[in-house]
């Protein structure tokens, strides 16, 4: 886990308390539970920033990640899991032990959207992304990952689009041109095929050598509702499942400039019948959609 000493004068639990880190669809920092902001304004600029919000990505910079424990109620991950794995069950691919369904938003039913709808619009992440993204900035492609037992370990690697500049054998810029997030819906230790990262290692100029074992990676165990955010550039890659019968259930996402092209990326953009339907921000933030 990330442990590291912090400024006395501000703690963890008072950044998330003047984050409005509260269960449901208050999208705005001062929003009620259950109301979904209809907001007018740019994207993710409910607040200015605070002294916390600067502790924590200070952190982020630093090491390329941050991980904020338990920031939704464990039902709540756990009911997200739950639906995760039902969806993911009708799908070709159920029968694979790594499971991967990109484009979540586009597969869930209008009654889901209380459910999903909060993960991808945390004000924590999104004071995050207007900071280092700039304004208007847009959303990924939100996505599932279902690791069951047997699920091999995958190649450390680093997140679109710096891999494509890496192929390219170009230097990397230091730039964080993706924010992204991964929620554990479940309970996640080391051995369920836990994600690792390599800290700092977003300011190296290059990717990372393939078939390398880095000596000094770290593998993210926490409890259902937590969040792990981290920039694009950070090198990280998924442990094997080497359990008997626990399976890791994610969400992740993240928010990209608004002048990137999210399709040739490679990212699924929302469907248009599926963006009418959501609140203002998350249209805001899915400018480039797919007809259907």
């Amino acid at each position: 886990m990330n442990e590291r000493p912090i400024d006395d004068s501000v703690s963890r639990r008072g950044f998330l308390k003047a984050a409005g880190a509260a269960p449901a669809l208050g999208l705005a920092l001062d929003s009620p539970a259950g109301q979904v902001r209809e907001a007018s304004q740019t994207t993710g600029a409910p607040n200015a920033p605070s002294r916390a919000d600067d502790n924590l990505q200070a952190e982020l910079e630093e090491y390329g990640f941050v991980v904020v424990r338990e920031l939704i109620p464990r039902e709540e991950a756990l009911r997200a899991e739950q639906r995760v794995r039902e969806i993911m069950s009708q799908r070709p691919d159920a029968d694979q032990v790594d499971q991967h369904l990109p484009g979540l938003l586009n597969f869930i039913e209008p009654k889901d959207d209380a459910l999903f709808l909060p993960l991808v619009t945390q004000p924590v992440c999104l004071k995050l992304a207007r900071a280092l993204l700039g304004e208007g900035f847009q959303m990924t492609e939100a996505g599932c990952r279902w690791r069951k037992p047997g699920a091999p370990a995958g190649p450390v690697r680093i997140t679109r689009p710096l891999d494509s500049i890496a192929r390219a054998g170009l230097p990397l810029p230091n730039n964080c041109f993706v924010l992204a997030f991964s929620w554990m819906l479940n309970d996640l230790a080391r051995d369920m095929g836990a994600s690792y990262y390599l800290p700092f290692s977003q300011h190296a100029p290059r990717g990372p050598r393939a078939g390398v074992t880095y000596q000094h990676s770290v593998a993210i165990e926490a409890p259902a509702g937590s969040l792990l955010i981290h920039h694009a550039g950070i090198w990280h890659g998924f442990g094997a499942n080497t359990t008997r019968d626990k399976a890791r259930v994610g969400l992740m996402g993240g928010y990209f400039p608004f002048w990137m092209d999210p399709v040739s990326v490679g990212w699924q953009p929302l469907k248009r019948s599926v963006r009418a339907r959501m609140p203002q921000l998350v249209q805001e933030m899915n400018r480039h959609v797919v007809e259907g």
